[in-house]
């Protein structure tokens, strides 16, 4: 428990004096705020009236050591602030005023007093730190823009943003009006901070509201639980962790890499959640029966599912087999981009992680199968999650993946139902459905990248008055089979709603033709003299029959 807990709202001059200094710990996420962030409080701070207090927001804080904090949330609100500090400091109207430009310095750097044995020491300690004490160790730093070197990292580079934008108001402002604002920003605007002495306790209060910064997210929680010295002893080693993390997290980028967790945990535990993720890993997961303890094992077995992760999803290489792997990265890259759950990665990843290559490509083809069933039948969460659990648990017990792919039925027969409903292009699963028959269609001697724009009806759904489509076909035949499969084309160009409903001859070529090039199912409708209602039901009868294909 902690033996203290410290709860204050203070001026910035007080956040910045020699009572605190702050250090942004390894477990945090890079500074991400963007030129959004930057202008809003640039702007939000000179637009406010100077003799009322201005709330900037809450401070999460880990005493480590008397008066030294590492920041558990508001690493963007300070590392931001500091940048504006320097900014005054530097700014051309005081120049001359030199106690001024001290003042303010000794905001953002302790300076060395030498009786007392204090050296020289940052307010703030970031992780990119050559690049932020370019601007602000010495003064006239923030006058000039960091030079090219600094700028290697995402980090470096929003700190250079962050002085562009402050620096483009405050470099116009008059004597007066740096004063004025310098007296505003450090006396008027305020800041709650919340301290404790117990690692554990803060990050139980990292969920405060904070309306300006990126706030935590469990999975850094989870970084923070997992680097702890109880898992992690050897400072070298919790770097050495720290960084993979970081690197883990720009090798997949930080959807992708919060996903992996979510897909962990169904592997782990292979059961609905019960809450959420960081108190899944906590109380179902690290160190429980057959399951990685927190810390390096942790850490190494989630690099493994990264990689793994990157060459099933991202690279989609992972077959390593000519014959296989453009039918498996054209297939996969449809499925990553038009199925909206993703429960179904974590039987693949399993898959994967206990069985290597053999048999991945027709279990796929098993899972793919499987998530359709669901996805034309609305089968709920629940349901799912029973499904994808039993499977894994198949993977776990199964002694090889013949003996797996044996023991997986999949019942397509709701699928090939839905290919067929007359209402298909107003079903979520219409334009997957429609990309894979046009997969099916082509010749995969190398990966294809199908970039569809939309879906264009060949028989308008509004046709023209006086056109031969009223002619040709019925109301009860255009309410039929307007939006059935067969009557249905994928466009690689933006849809013209008036040249969508010429007729059949002008339309096909003046208006499809360029657009579904890319398609070659829906290129067939170029090799037809007329449109008519035999050939959509025939068309919508071979789409249903060969839409599941193995390609």
């Amino acid at each position: 428990m902690a033996k203290k807990l410290e709860s204050y709202m203070v001026p910035l001059t007080k956040l910045f004096s020699q009572d605190f200094f702050f250090r942004v710990p390894e477990y945090q996420r890079p500074f991400l705020w963007d030129a959004e962030h930057f202008n809003d409080l640039i702007d939000d701070l000179t637009s406010s009236r100077s003799d009322e207090p201005y709330f900037l927001g809450t401070l999460v804080l880990h005493e480590y050591q008397p008066s030294r904090y590492d920041v558990v949330d508001g690493q963007q609100r300070l590392t931001a602030l500091c940048i504006l500090l320097a900014c005054l400091r530097d700014a051309p109207a005081i120049q001359q005023e030199t106690q001024l430009r001290n003042e303010l310095h000794e905001k953002i750097i302790q300076p060395e007093r030498i009786l007392d044995n204090v050296p020289a020491k940052n307010r703030l300690q970031v992780k990119d730190q050559a690049a932020f004490n370019a601007l602000i160790t010495k003064i006239g730093g923030a006058a000039n823009s960091v030079p090219d070197s600094s700028k290697d990292t995402p980090s470096s580079r929003r700190y250079e943003l962050a002085r562009s934008l402050f620096w483009a108001k405050i470099s116009k402002m008059t004597g007066d009006e740096v004063r004025q604002f310098a007296g505003f920003v450090t006396q008027q605007c305020h800041l709650i901070y919340l301290a404790t002495d117990s690692f554990e306790d803060a990050f139980r209060l990292f969920t405060v509201v904070n309306d300006r910064g990126k706030q935590l997210r469990r999975i850094d929680v989870l970084k923070a639980h997992n680097l702890d010295p109880r898992h992690v002893p050897g400072e070298s080693a919790r770097s050495k962790y720290a960084h993979q993390w970081e690197s883990m997290e720009d090798q997949l980028g930080e959807i992708r890499f919060e996903e992996i967790f979510h897909l962990l945990r169904l592997i782990y535990v292979k059961d609905k959640p019960q809450a959420d993720l960081q108190s899944e890993f906590a109380n179902r997961i690290l160190g429980k029966h057959k399951m990685p303890k927190a810390g390096a094992e942790l850490m190494d077995e989630l690099g493994a599912y990264v990689n793994l992760y990157d060459a099933l999803f991202v690279a989609r290489d992972y077959l390593d087999d000519e014959a296989k792997d453009a039918k498996y990265h054209t297939l996969m890259e449809a499925m990553v981009t038009y199925f909206t759950a993703s429960e179904w990665k974590a039987c693949l990843l399993s898959y994967a992680k206990q069985f290597g290559r053999e048999g991945l490509y027709r279990f796929l083809l098993k899972i793919e199968k499987i998530y359709l069933d669901h996805w034309v039948r609305g089968v709920r969460k629940d349901e799912r999650y029973s499904t994808y659990t039993e499977i894994l648990k198949r993977i776990q017990a199964a002694s090889s993946p013949a003996q797996l792919l044996e023991e997986i039925e999949v019942d397509a027969t709701s699928i090939v139902n839905a290919c067929h409903a007359s209402n298909f292009y107003n079903a979520g699963h219409a334009k997957y459905l429609l990309v894979r028959a046009e997969i099916i269609a082509s010749e995969l001697d190398h990966p294809r990248h199908f970039q569809v724009r939309s879906i264009e009806h060949v028989l308008p759904q509004n046709p023209a008055a006086n056109s031969l489509w009223l002619e040709n076909f019925s109301d009860s035949e255009r309410k039929e089979l307007v939006d059935s499969a067969g009557n249905l084309v994928l466009l690689s160009k933006s849809k013209n709603s008036s040249a969508g409903r010429r007729d059949f001859d002008e339309k096909k070529k003046t208006y499809l033709k360029p657009r579904v090039s890319d398609f070659p199912r829906s290129m067939e409708v170029l090799d037809y003299d007329a449109w008519t209602p035999a050939l959509i039901k025939e068309r919508t009868r071979q789409f249903a029959s060969s839409v599941l294909l193995d390609p």
